[in-house]
């Protein structure tokens, strides 16, 4: 069941593909096998699957922050109608931050321990923007920050990673991301390390981000029900493929036997005594729709 999105694409990946090389000369291991999906200006979607589906990946793929060893291919790979396949590195550095961001999963990694929350968002900006100055990059970095809706602005920038909580430091992170007012937005499971009110807070940011801005949102997460209240589309990975988009106001009605197996083993909200269901891995998955079982 495809959906296909009523905006033209500001994103367009038609059948990327991403693969390793084999361990003592085996075959190359297929990590990402014909993903196709888009997002519109204005429009929230979302990649789930399970851990290892190629999600993440994926989305390293769009920034361009491939590893080494990764061989990659896409029929097209657009942004904003520009090749990304055919970027020098220097265009890859003109594109990151301005017109595309990444928001990586966890910001006790993506901070730098050693450096002051400041002086790593003006670094972020200036290295965006090299014509602005470290007074102006400075005033740019609190009205970014006070746009996360942080309390206290200049005690957050004055502060070392370790000292923010993991909201605080999630909405530092996005803010260093927004600052530059990025045309899209890819979100690698912003909300997983947070408890439910934070969570809702940093999904209240996004949302703010995309109506009013008109950005994009690319929104990674293990989380159905959330993306199914928060997202305009849904894109279901697994094994390295998506199969099957819907709106996500329709996930609860998903046609793929493996999207209904991902709901079906959600712990029961009412507190249901009854095991949860395992999902049984059908081999037929691998290359298209199959049936499946729960046990």
């Amino acid at each position: 069941m495809t959906a296909p999105s009523p905006r033209a694409p500001l994103l367009d990946i038609e059948d990327l593909w991403v693969s390793f090389p084999g361990a003592f000369g085996a075959a190359p291991v297929e990590a990402v096998r014909g993903v196709s999906v888009s997002v519109a200006r204005g429009e929230r979607v979302a990649l789930v699957g399970e851990s290892g589906s190629g999600k993440s990946l994926t989305a390293r793929a769009i920034v361009g922050l491939m590893p080494p060893s990764a061989c990659w291919r896409a029929r097209r790979l657009t942004f904003q109608g520009q090749d990304l396949a055919a970027l020098s590195k220097r265009d890859w550095r003109r594109l990151r931050g301005r017109r595309l961001a990444m928001v990586l999963q966890d910001p006790r990694y993506s901070l730098n321990p050693v450096m002051r929350v400041d002086r790593q968002v003006i670094e972020a900006l200036r290295a965006a923007d090299p014509t602005l100055s470290r007074l102006a990059a400075r005033e740019r970095a609190r009205a970014a920050l006070d746009a996360v809706h942080l309390r206290d602005v200049d005690r957050v920038m004055r502060a070392w990673p370790h000292q923010l909580s993991g909201g605080m430091g999630q909405r530092v992170m996005i803010a260093m991301m927004v600052a530059l007012g990025p045309d899209l937005l890819i979100a690698d499971e912003p909300t997983s390390a947070l408890d439910v009110t934070t969570q809702t807070q940093v999904l209240a940011i996004l949302d703010e981000l995309v109506e009013a801005r008109g950005m994009g949102l690319l929104f990674i997460s293990h989380d159905l029900p959330l993306v199914a209240g928060f997202c305009d589309r849904v894109a279901v990975m697994h094994a390295g493929r998506v199969v099957e988009t819907l709106p996500a106001a329709d996930l609860a009605h998903a046609r793929h036997p493996y999207t209904r197996g991902l709901l079906a083993a959600l712990p029961d909200p009412e507190g249901s005594p009854d095991p949860l269901p395992v999902l049984r891995h059908d081999p037929a998955w691998w290359d298209g729709p199959s049936g499946g079982d729960l046990s």
